[in-house]
């Protein structure tokens, strides 16, 4: 039988570029309660070799977000809407939200093409393998090689992240590993078969701070070696300014602004961003003033507001508009986006032809 997917054919320089592309994802969770729209529209972007960070506060849909990519989104979500558009090594640029999720053609790409570090390693490692059979198992079923070559590979993969006497972890469990041993073991897992794109689930949650810089200039240094995409999802704007290329700020499962790094930091446009930027606590701060700190909390999946998501908590609320009309993609400059009707208000909104879908 004939995959069902559908290849599409890079156009142009800026296509051959993209390695992935996201357009107007929705993921859906139908519950007896009723359904949570947990990713609503998301679009996003990201070219070879760039750092793409997701950032929002819990439970805006980041990590909803990277398992849809993947195509791994627990019972009962499914994916009812968009596109998830990939450049293959051969060219050929497939939608990954037509594929079958349990077809040999997506196993294919999980750990072959795009791997994920997830956000929690200890409850991801299997407990009753070796470090080094899970590692083998990922080697084994992409690339052409026998055990022992596997073997080698995998011993090669953890002196790589730094885990010292490699050969001799190979043998190890997790439980016998440090956090900071059993991420960087997570990492080689994701990297053992050089994917063109790696998720990076907040790969730092949980680790103490010297730890987490070092996991973090890994994966950087790492991706400076292979050249690879790296879709980094965290709640840390600090980490954010360190890393990122491009940024997309989520909340309540919509891509609330998109840009530039700088553009984010330096000239951030929705009041949520804004928000989040003012929250960072500043080392440098000399005054007694209280940390500032975003006014409620993100909606209950099955009590979403109407009109913009997030005008119960902003500050610059539009009465009789910002609890109406939900606001479009507006280009701001560049790649510079927001939904925000401070930028495009109820009348120019339909007919404004910098209006994105």
């Amino acid at each position: 039988m004939q995959p069902t997917h559908t290849r599409l054919e890079a156009t142009g320089a800026e296509d051959a570029e993209r390695l992935l592309e996201v357009r107007k994802l929705k993921t859906h969770f139908f519950a007896d309660e009723g359904v949570v729209r947990a990713v609503d529209g998301v679009n996003l972007s990201l070219k070879r070799g760039q750092t793409l960070c997701v950032v929002g506060e819990s439970g805006c849909g980041k990590s909803v977000t990277a398992r849809s990519i993947l195509r791994i989104v627990p019972n009962p979500g499914a994916i009812v809407g968009g596109e998830i558009l990939f450049q293959q090594r051969n060219g050929d640029t497939i939608d990954l939200a037509e594929m079958n999720p349990r077809g040999r053609e997506i196993r294919r790409i999980r750990g072959g093409e795009i791997s994920m570090i997830f956000q929690e390693p200890m409850s991801s490692l299997s407990p009753v393998h070796t470090i080094g059979s899970q590692i083998m198992e990922a080697i084994l079923l992409h690339l052409p090689v026998t055990r022992q070559e596997a073997r080698k590979r995998a011993a090669y993969m953890l002196d790589l992240v730094g885990i010292p006497r490699a050969s001799e972890q190979l043998d190890a469990y997790s439980f016998e590993l440090s956090g900071g041993m059993r991420q960087r073991a997570m990492i080689a897992i994701a990297l053992a078969c050089e994917p063109q794109l790696l998720i990076a689930d907040e790969p730092t949650t949980a680790l103490d701070v010297t730890t987490q810089a070092n996991i973090l200039d890994l994966i950087r240094d790492l991706q400076q070696d292979s050249g690879m995409s790296v879709l980094f999802i965290t709640h840390d704007l600090g980490v954010v300014a360190e890393i990122a290329d491009e940024v997309v700020v989520m909340y309540l499962g919509r891509d609330v602004e998109s840009g530039d790094v700088d553009s984010i930091f330096h000239d951030a446009k929705h009041p949520y961003t804004r928000a989040l930027l003012q929250s960072i606590p500043r080392y440098d701060s000399r005054d007694n003033r209280r940390l500032y700190s975003i006014k409620g909390a993100v909606p209950h999946p099955f009590d979403r507001p109407n009109g913009c998501p997030f005008h119960p908590r902003c500050d610059d609320f539009i009465a009789e508009q910002c609890n109406r009309i939900d606001p479009p993609r507006q280009v701001i400059s560049g790649k510079h986006s927001v939904r925000c009707l401070l930028y495009s208000t109820a009348e120019e909104a339909p007919n404004n032809k910098d209006m994105l879908p």
